[in-house]
């Protein structure tokens, strides 16, 4: 039987049932309780906002924070886009800020750090993997950022697992900058941070370097432009004045394969695509690897859900370098030098798998999202009803991507 509502009631309608969508996993978080988090056999960390305060996306909350023997006060804020703008999505990722740097579970001593919701992952491995594990095989990029799962409370309320993530700025026990003139900075489509500019070839830029001058900020947009005009200049394959002597040849292949083999969205020279430009070499270095919520075959548009296929080589920059059959080369071999390792790396999902099993469970006992519609709605979700229904999809795509690797790079 087909019902008919009528356009006035849809909206109350909407309204209803995000209403109640609250109260369910209001209702459900407060039935977990710390000891049974502890149970999992990871961390569990307590954040508390003044008087409740409901954290927000764009200003930060004050608050204090525990953490395995760390405790202090903070501040804490949304962060990202995706998660925070689709409505299927409801456990939000968070930026904290402490008062104080704190070595937090073993990682190197900061102020900030990035609570990853795993939200669209419903594997809860793409990050980790993807940044982590490939991070270790193509590491030949300035710093690769790491991250540990836990248990999270918000106000007194279990709000389900994350990854703990060291934060991409230029820090100590971060990334350090080379000399003067140095800066950090992403190819970022929505241009939405302090400084922002589009290339002559239209590749969208944001400088990540806060409380510069205008001058500062347009010397840098002119190293980016410089390196651009370079890449696409007639003789850009010289060995002397090409591309290489404007781009470090050996990060660019590894931040390269390390997003083409998972077949990253973003990294289409869309969103989250970082790279550090070095004024003692004058050379863009590309990396850290960063955001792979929707790679593995997490997603069912542009081609990414297809094992099969170039992806990230195909458009802006890395299209241009795939025209030079030396970069190719160098590509194809330095796949050859480390598919033993990607081969090495599968095993390592399903250990990690074994392991977050517990974690992964109690967070998908609150939010539900195993078996159900949900963004990015990777092709096949409704037949996937378990977590290792959801990790033999990944090591499934995973394992017949890298196959047809190697015939492409044969």
């Amino acid at each position: 039987m087909r019902l008919n509502i009528r356009p006035s009631l849809l909206v109350p309608l909407l309204i209803l049932s995000a209403a109640a969508a609250a109260m369910f996993f209001s209702s459900s978080k407060s039935q977990i309780t710390p000891e049974q988090c502890a149970q999992t056999g990871f961390p569990v960390m307590f954040i508390d906002t003044m008087a409740g305060k409901k954290i927000g996306r764009h200003s930060y909350t004050a608050a204090r924070y525990e953490l395995d023997g760390h405790s202090g006060g903070c501040s804490v804020r949304g962060r990202g886009n995706t998660t925070w703008q689709t409505r299927e999505l409801y456990k939000k990722p968070y930026l904290l800020r402490l008062e104080d740097e704190a070595p937090l579970l073993g990682m190197n001593s900061a102020r900030k750090w990035v609570l990853i919701a795993n939200t669209a992952d419903k594997s809860f491995l793409r990050n980790s993997y993807c940044i982590m594990r490939l991070g270790r095989i193509w590491s030949r990029m300035k710093w690769i950022p790491q991250g540990r799962p836990l248990s999270l409370f918000l106000n007194g309320k279990y709000n389900g697992s994350y990854l703990l993530f060291e934060k991409i700025e230029i820090a100590p026990g971060r990334m350090s900058l080379p000399g003067e003139g140095s800066f950090l900075a992403t190819v970022n489509s929505r241009l939405n941070k302090e400084w922002n500019f589009i290339t002559a070839r239209g590749t969208k830029v944001s400088i990540r370097m806060e409380g510069r001058t205008e001058s500062e900020y347009k010397a840098m947009e002119k190293a980016v432009q410089n390196a651009e005009d370079i890449l696409f200049s007639g003789g850009f394959t010289d060995a002397g004045t090409g591309w290489r002597s404007v781009l470090d040849e050996d990060s660019f292949i590894d931040w390269y394969l390390a997003n083409e083999f998972p077949k990253n969205h973003d990294a289409k020279f869309q969103a989250s695509c970082w790279f550090l430009y070095d004024s003692v070499q004058q050379k863009i270095f590309m990396g850290p690897p960063w955001d792979f919520d929707i790679s593995c075959g997490n997603i069912r548009w542009d081609g990414c859900e297809n094992p099969e296929g170039l992806y990230v080589g195909t458009d802006k920059w890395y299209g241009r370098l795939f025209e030079d059959e030396s970069f190719v080369q160098s590509v194809r071999a330095r796949w050859k030098e480390t598919r033993a390792e990607v081969s090495a790396s599968f095993l390592w999902i399903q250990e990690e798998a074994d392991a977050l099993r517990p974690l992964v469970e109690l967070n998908d006992s609150v939010w539900r999202s195993i078996g159900r519609r949900q963004w990015p709605h990777a092709p096949g979700w409704k037949q996937r009803k378990t977590y290792q229904s959801e990790v033999d999809y990944m090591l499934n795509f995973l394992q017949k991507r890298a196959q047809w690797l190697d015939e492409e790079f044969s």
